[in-house]
């Protein structure tokens, strides 16, 4: 998988990327002031958007211009879109002021990040009440334990050779560790919510989900189709009723930062 989303991948990661349900936001808005809210590593807005009907501005914050241009679509009025990494966030302390947020999200793209200076960083812009949420929203497609997620494996491996098929900060080894970073910046209370549920999903918006995550880059073109149609037949034959049934483990630590605690 690539760190880099531009191009196709940025735009199958607008188009296929799963929403956030309004649960999450319900949430958020129970643990939390939502004055100003930072959603770092936003993507094409999938939390940012939706999060601006709640808060009154949000940031929203990724290195990736062409993942950007995508999230200003929206033309949301509340929102303001910073090219920017987690190496960054120590710049933003000059332009808010301490104490200048409420709230960091970072959903499903910490395991691009490093953790531990970030949650420091993160400190330093936080009113005290305020906090951070990390959300795994769902699992990765690939990492389903279904025959339809075996075969996006099989496929991948056939054309592409032995791959790594990260769990994109899902799993209970990263959660744990994210709390304890968490508790280590010093950050308290910190707890996780779980809001699980069940998805069906169609042919195309499989192999979306699958694309999003750059996993056609070292291909050429006729390369790409080639695996597009591999992986189209084998996804059909592991379910001939072209319904893709997904389970969807949404987990979202909050952590609050109370200073005087």
């Amino acid at each position: 998988m690539i760190q880099e989303f531009a191009g196709d991948v940025a735009s199958d990661y607008a188009r296929f990327r799963r929403g956030y349900r309004a649960e999450v936001f319900d949430l958020l808005a129970a643990e939390f002031p939502l004055g100003r809210v930072l959603d770092l590593g936003c993507g094409t807005g999938q939390l940012t958007v939706p999060m601006a009907a709640r808060a009154g501005a949000v940031i929203g914050m990724d290195p990736s211009p062409d993942m950007l241009a995508h999230a200003g679509a929206a033309e949301v009025g509340n929102v303001v879109w910073v090219v920017g990494a987690d190496s960054d966030v120590p710049a933003l302390e000059p332009l808010l002021g301490a104490g200048g947020l409420d709230l960091v999200t970072i959903g499903q793209a910490l395991h691009w990040m490093d953790p531990g200076p970030l949650f420091a960083a993160l400190s330093r812009l936080l009113r005290p009440g305020g906090g951070v949420a990390v959300i795994a929203n769902g699992t990765p497609v690939w990492t389903q334990r279904t025959r339809w997620a075996t075969a996006i494996r099989q496929v991948s491996t056939r054309w592409l050779g032995a791959l790594d098929f990260p769990t994109c900060g899902s799993s209970d080894a990263e959660r744990a560790r994210y709390r304890d970073l968490l508790e280590r910046a010093g950050f308290t209370r910190v707890r996780e919510h779980r809001l699980d549920h069940t998805e069906r999903l169609g042919l195309d918006e499989v192999v979306g989900a699958f694309y999003s995550a750059g996993a056609l880059e070292k291909l050429d073109a006729a390369g790409r189709r080639g695996f597009d149609a591999d992986l189209r037949a084998a996804l059909r034959e592991a379910e001939p009723g072209g319904v893709f049934t997904e389970e969807v483990p949404v987990r979202v630590l909050c952590a609050s930062w109370e200073p005087s605690a």
